[in-house]
């Protein structure tokens, strides 16, 4: 899963980018992407490992791009470029960054400080990006209907008018509802407005980011795919920089239990639809990534593909079970906490699970 991390000249995304990745980005060319496969932090893996002592850990992940192309200035304003709207086309999710933070060395590019503006500003752009990938696809479809009255086609037309109906009025499209059909037609065209979308405000030092959140986030709260958060990019890079015991004692210092950017980390991964659940053992804990309400089937080939293809049943018990009785899972037998399901379970955030699988050799 791929978040695109995008914003106006000096919004500080690339700080952000490198507090997240614990890269260092310095004499990259301005067209290109910085990417960095992430961590997500999760105690409950963590528990896990405390309770099986496996030889090695894993932990689900996130690849971040920061898309270093960002937005080219032109006089007071600032619009995306062409290049940068279609590399944010192939991401799963976006996370634009606005500029709270006040500096005397970095001018913003508008020549005020104003992150309610900002944003309004960008998803504008992105509305009329779309509205421009509309109107050539619905000039396509109706010189095709000219020809030849294909169901398909009239269906396409319909949704097409919908959307363009949606964009015109400055609306984003994950606010319509489409059946999973006229959404299988709208797949290949990589709306920019049907992304999940996280709102990153870069704040300076002092200021106090759950007002600004508190400003912001009713404006956007009625749509589901959209999150709004707040973090002090350059005090988090800081941290990053850290040794991990003074990080530690940096954070108790400031009475903080963990950087802001664990928390951004696990916001953006609940705005892909994503849950987790875990494969235990005495060679590894692992933490594996599925859509929510995958069946477990799924999970079973995520792990791999013979345990999908020669599936049996699957043998499933809850985190929260596990940690009751202190890793001790035939605690778990006795009491019949762990289940067995078929190939059509629906898989929960937390599971841990065993596949019972036989693959038939040639």
């Amino acid at each position: 899963m791929k978040i695109g991390i995008f914003g106006l000249s000096e919004s500080g995304k690339t700080t952000v980018f490198q507090a997240l990745s614990g890269l260092k980005i310095e004499g990259q060319k301005a067209t290109e992407a910085n990417r960095a496969i992430v961590k997500v932090p999760d105690a409950r893996l963590e528990k896990l490992n405390e309770f099986y002592h496996p030889q090695k850990k894993v932990y689900s992940t996130i690849e971040y791009v920061d898309m270093n192309a960002g937005a080219s200035s032109k006089g007071s304003g600032s619009t995306l470029n062409d290049q940068l709207l279609g590399n944010l086309r192939t991401m799963d999710a976006l996370a634009l960054v606005v500029r709270a933070f006040i500096s005397m060395e970095v001018a913003h590019v508008k020549g005020s400080i104003d992150y309610l503006r900002d944003v309004q500003s960008m998803i504008a752009e992105l509305v009329l990006s779309d509205l421009s990938v509309v109107e050539k696809n619905l000039d396509k479809v109706e010189r095709s209907l000219k020809s030849e009255k294909k169901q398909d086609l009239l269906l396409k037309k319909q949704v097409l008018l919908r959307c363009k109906e949606c964009l015109e009025k400055e609306q984003l499209l994950q606010t319509i509802t489409f059946t999973p059909g006229e959404q299988e037609l709208l797949t290949s065209y990589q709306f920019l407005t049907q992304k999940p979308l996280m709102i990153i405000v870069n704040t300076g030092e002092g200021q106090d980011s759950d007002k600004i959140v508190k400003e912001l986030a009713p404006k956007y709260s009625h749509i589901h795919n959209i999150l709004v958060t707040a973090i002090c990019g350059k005090l988090e890079l800081e941290i990053a920089e850290l040794p991990a015991q003074e990080q530690k004692e940096f954070l108790q210092e400031i009475n903080v239990t963990e950087p802001a950017l664990n928390r951004f980390i696990a916001e953006s991964f609940r705005l892909l639809g994503l849950i987790v659940f875990f494969t235990v053992g005495e060679d590894e804990v692992r933490a594996w990534t599925l859509p929510k309400d995958s069946k477990v089937l799924k999970a079973a080939g995520t792990i791999h593909s013979d345990l999908e293809r020669g599936f049996i049943r699957a043998e499933v018990f809850r985190y929260d079970d596990l940690v009751a009785v202190q890793g001790a899972e035939s605690k778990l037998k006795d009491t019949g906490k762990i289940r067995l399901e078929g190939r059509d379970y629906i898989v929960q955030d937390g599971d841990i699970i065993t596949i019972r699988f036989n693959v038939k050799k040639n």
